[in-house]
């Protein structure tokens, strides 16, 4: 993307003017200042896959712009960032901006577009929500622990209008989408992390959520919001402004992805092994490399459910196929207990896949093709004779 010189220089004063200012949460706001919602749509680095909301107050009396993100994190230590989140103990905290420098920086460093929704608020509502936001911002109250479905950067706005206009922009009947739907259009050109993510979370993400529930999505909370009404029944949105860029909703995928094409290629590996091999079934090399990679999984799986802090990843069906101690029994294959350990993962993974259709879970599509290796190979190695040594076979 070019940048002109002009843009160029309003973002480098911008910053050089956001970092000269020092936010008063004591300063008094008139009666002229105006609220405003800030959604920023989809970035391509994984923390921005889902858009960003920010409240904005402008008071041109007093010369106050700021506006309040939830959404700040600590990523200067990577490793330490993933480790945290993945065990579900991740903090956020609500930090300030000056509001020009935040836009320019969404915009010229990241490209990524911004909407501005002026709100119909009386100057006694945005006094209160003024007050609400200064009292988050201390520094005994600005930290929060991140849930991403229930607890995070949008949902933390929408309880602060609630809260400053003393009335229920959303309630609790069903949107009649579950959070996993709501979730994958997001994710449509990132299939590996899609299929990732939707490993590791469980039945509880495919429940419907509520229209309030919505609002953990930044554009559905714009949506939202563009839909509500205040107290004395006006539209809550006076104005609604592309700020820049050219915003986009995501959608979901039409085609199918690369690991489920993936997927269907090992089941016919499988398929061709599993006809060659029950005549005189036999371990193979290729036993070990899909094995292994479904212990992986199954070991990440039982972390989310059992350890990690997280409730949306327990219950998961996909135990069933994917169990966490494939790869012993496959070098303890002389054992006699691994005949019955060997069956029985050839049924739990039948079952996993026969029972699709009636799960509470929805499935990945490249889920029923690895499943269905997992149970042919599992099949063969059941029947491998236990007595001598069996030489393991190239695939």
């Amino acid at each position: 993307m070019r940048l002109t010189h002009s843009r160029l220089i309003l973002f480098i004063l911008s910053v050089l003017i956001s970092a000269g200012v020092r936010f008063n949460t004591n300063a008094q706001i008139s009666d002229s200042a105006r609220v405003s919602i800030l959604t920023t749509y989809p970035g391509d680095v994984i923390y921005t896959l889902w858009g960003h909301s920010a409240l904005r107050i402008e008071d041109p009396i007093t010369n106050i712009d700021t506006s309040y993100n939830y959404g700040t994190f600590d990523f200067r230590n990577p490793l330490s960032f993933i480790l945290r989140f993945a065990y579900g103990k991740l903090d956020y905290r609500l930090s300030l901006h000056y509001s020009p420098a935040l836009l320019e920086h969404s915009w010229l460093s990241l490209g990524r577009g911004v909407v501005e929704q002026r709100l119909n608020m009386t100057a006694e509502e945005t006094r209160a929500l003024y007050e609400y936001l200064s009292t988050n911002a201390l520094p005994e109250n600005r930290v929060y622990r991140y849930d991403f479905l229930y607890d995070n950067c949008a949902t933390r706005i929408l309880d602060a209008l609630e809260d400053a206009l003393q009335t229920e922009i959303a309630d609790s009947t069903s949107a009649e989408v579950t959070f996993r739907n709501l979730i994958r259009p997001y994710l449509r050109e990132h299939a590996g992390l899609d299929l990732a993510i939707n490993l590791a979370m469980g039945i509880p993400v495919d429940r419907d959520a509520t229209q309030r529930q919505l609002s953990f999505l930044p554009i559905d909370l714009q949506v939202l919001l563009e839909n509500a009404q205040t107290r004395t029944g006006t539209p809550l949105v006076v104005q609604t402004d592309t700020l820049f860029g050219n915003p986009v909703t995501p959608e979901p995928r039409r085609t199918m992805s690369y690991p489920t094409i993936i997927g269907w290629l090992i089941l016919l590996v499988a398929l061709f092994l599993f006809v060659r091999d029950i005549p005189h079934p036999r371990r193979r090399v290729f036993d070990t490399l899909l094995l292994g990679v479904v212990t992986i999984i199954g070991l990440l799986i039982t972390f989310f459910w059992f350890v990690s802090l997280h409730e949306i990843t327990r219950p998961n069906l996909h135990i069933l196929w994917a169990w966490p101690l494939h790869i012993l029994p496959l070098f303890l294959s002389r054992k006699s207990w691994t005949t019955v350990y060997w069956y029985a993962a050839t049924c739990a993974a039948a079952v996993f896949v026969f029972g699709a259709p009636w799960w509470a879970q929805s499935l990945p599509p490249a889920t029923i093709p690895m499943a269905l290796a997992v149970a042919l190979r599992s099949f063969i190695l059941a029947r491998v004779p236990r007595t001598g040594f069996e030489p393991v076979l190239p695939a």
